[in-house]
């Protein structure tokens, strides 16, 4: 199924030479959390780089297929008694990174749909496939070195059905207008896990 997915992305990464009628691109910053009944939910600061291209066209909307690419850091503090005994106090904080490539299919109304729209406003809503690779090093407190070392790393990979939707601003000149993005995405692993990972992101269009 990875290679598949890969794949995949390398074929649509490469299409604007072969079949694209318009290729847009953008960049911009944003939230992940990643939750399941049993992990703690983490939360990530993420940049964003969204290329897509317009498979097909009318005057005000398209269809895009577009690799929205995340990539955000965590850095958690933990402090509390433990779950196994009240009397124990337990502290710490982790640190973590995530690589998010989900393989998206859009319907593009209005603003930033296609080149030279003059719209204000547009919307976006689709749906894909992704991928996401998260790791989180643990450090603890160490009572005869630094003041804490580090104690465990977990790298996971997971994939599933994603879907994402938005708005966008159109602004500029009309002869040479951008837009600005504002995004939701969600995303259900398959695997055993079931992690589920939302993200918001906003991005300025070229």
């Amino acid at each position: 199924m990875k290679k598949t997915f890969w794949l995949v992305t390398l074929c649509l990464a490469g299409a604007k030479v072969s079949f694209a009628q318009h290729f847009s691109h953008g960049v911009g910053l944003g939230y992940s959390a990643e939750f399941a009944d049993n992990i703690k939910t983490r939360t990530s600061t993420i940049i964003t780089y969204s290329p897509r291209i317009n498979v097909s066209e009318t005057e005000n909307t398209s269809v895009s297929v577009g690799i929205p690419l995340s990539i955000g850091i965590s850095n958690t503090f933990k402090a509390g008694y433990s779950h196994d005994n009240d009397s124990t106090y337990d502290y710490g904080y982790s640190t973590g990174f995530i690589l998010n490539v989900p393989v998206m299919v859009n319907f593009n109304i209005g603003a930033g749909s296609v080149p030279g729209n003059q719209k204000r406003t547009g919307f976006f809503a689709g749906a894909g496939y992704a991928y996401n690779l998260s790791t989180v090093n643990t450090f603890t407190p160490n009572e005869y070195g630094p003041e804490y070392e580090f104690s465990r790393r977990e790298t996971k990979g997971n994939s599933g059905p994603a879907a994402n939707f938005g708005v966008r601003i159109g602004v500029g000149s009309l002869r040479r207008r951008h837009n600005i993005e504002i995004k939701t995405s969600y995303m259900r692993a398959i695997s055993s896990r079931k992690l589920n990972v939302i993200g918001l992101n906003c991005l300025f269009n070229f």
